[in-house]
């Protein structure tokens, strides 16, 4: 067997052994599927409001027989309260989540109270505001004379269903439903893909940085290169990543599957196998881009904290499409969104968004894949360059151009 698959063999029995890797493994496929399924369950069931009791105090009988009307998609209902003091009196016990004050002459009021528990169920407060505005245009119309059917016609318009030509029919309407389910799901894949490669990142700098001090290299490097360790430690938490990918996309596909018919979820179009392998596809070149540089950082720092200072660049490069997230979503074809679905240091995670909302042509993604790969060999070869001069050299806190000057040493 090679040196360097006995390093990394090493290395992946190490890192797969961790108890923070299981939790994290474990945990994985909760954040996809509670990411991705909570759209569907908002949309359709309004969960916030299930349950959830309005007082009116004041009005008549046809105003809460409209109100409960309108509360009812909701799982909401309704009941009378004596007055105020009653009303705050359930809101305290927690009887009521809210209670509407309705005044003699409320019609004509320019603003009415509605009392609240919480002050953050806007699904139900906007449900209440919506049928007081209509009971009141009613009302005002009966009064002029008017048809309240006549006046309901006039101010009804249609609603808008967002599609994308060629995949009308798949999954949620458009609108805010579509809308959710795109960034939720790009939410739960840009969060794995920044986590994971972030980890085992600084999971290989840190390892480095240990066998560096302890001076556990020197006795490894007498029986194999420099090259052949870089590679092991590398490659074999590259294989724990994958095996962690594998179970985290196995169990949200089983999830998914058993999921969706009992509970009756319309879940994204986003969420397909070919989006799942597209995920896996853009980890690992990103892993092995970020890993060889960490790598070269841990041999060249002298301890954890100075490693952290030395990354900072990598983190900023791993923190841009976070920060410019909604911008990808919007408008995907942005000469920002294409710069950066190009660039090696952004563009794993980056064009993963591009083909989630709005997929590029074919040799668009050949392309930044094809960059990504020779950025990734370019990036192991500087970094074996960088390891073979750092990892025996100890005592002094080396800035980050002189260890960038070393890669450029033949």
């Amino acid at each position: 067997m090679s040196k360097a698959l006995i390093i990394a063999k090493r290395e992946f029995l190490a890192t797969a052994a961790n108890k923070a890797f299981v939790v994290i493994t474990l945990l994985g496929p909760l954040l996809i599927l509670a990411l991705t399924v909570l759209p569907s369950v908002v949309s359709t069931s309004g969960v916030a409001s299930a349950g959830a009791v309005v007082a009116v105090v004041g009005g008549d009988g046809a105003t809460r027989i409209a109100l409960a009307a309108a509360l009812a998609p909701a799982k909401a209902a309704v009941e009378d309260a004596a007055d105020e003091a009653a009303a705050r009196a359930g809101i305290a016990s927690g009887r009521y989540a809210a209670a509407l004050l309705l005044p003699a002459g409320w019609t004509d009021a320019s603003t009415l109270r509605l009392l609240a528990k919480t002050g953050t169920d806007y699904a139900l407060y906007a449900r209440v505001e919506g049928s007081v505005a209509a009971m009141a245009r009613e009302a005002h119309a009966a009064a002029s004379g008017v048809d309240p059917a006549l006046v309901k016609r006039l101010l009804s318009a249609p609603g808008i269903d967002v599609a994308v030509p060629g995949k009308e029919g798949r999954g949620p309407g458009g609108g805010l439903d579509q809308y959710l389910g795109i960034l939720f799901t790009v939410l739960a894949f840009v969060m794995l893909m920044y986590m994971t490669v972030l980890l085992y990142g600084q999971l290989i700098g840190r390892s480095v940085i240990q066998e560096k001090s302890s001076k556990t290299v020197e006795f490894m490097l007498s029986s194999v290169s420099s090259r052949q360790l870089l590679a092991g430690k590398i490659l074999g938490p590259g294989l724990a990543g994958l095996l962690q990918y594998a179970f985290w996309i196995g169990v949200a596909a089983a999830g998914i599957g058993l999921l969706g018919p009992v509970l009756h979820l319309q879940l994204p179009p986003t969420l397909s196998s070919g989006n799942l392998l597209a995920l896996v596809a853009f980890f690992i070149p990103a892993y092995f881009l970020y890993s060889s540089i960490y790598a070269a950082l841990g041999a060249g720092a002298e301890d954890e904290q100075h490693l952290t200072q030395l990354a900072w660049p990598l983190m900023i490069c791993l923190m841009i499409p976070m920060v410019l997230l909604n911008l990808f979503l919007s408008n995907p074809n942005s000469a920002v969104s294409v710069f950066c679905s190009y660039f090696p240091l952004t563009s794993p995670i980056v064009m993963l968004i591009r083909v989630l909302v709005s997929p590029p042509a074919w040799w668009e993604l050949a392309a930044s894949y094809a960059i990504l790969l020779a950025s990734v060999w370019g990036a192991y070869v500087l970094a074996a360059k960088v390891f073979r001069i750092g990892i025996l050299m100890t005592g002094k806190r080396r800035k980050l151009g002189e260890i960038l000057r070393w890669a450029a040493i033949r």
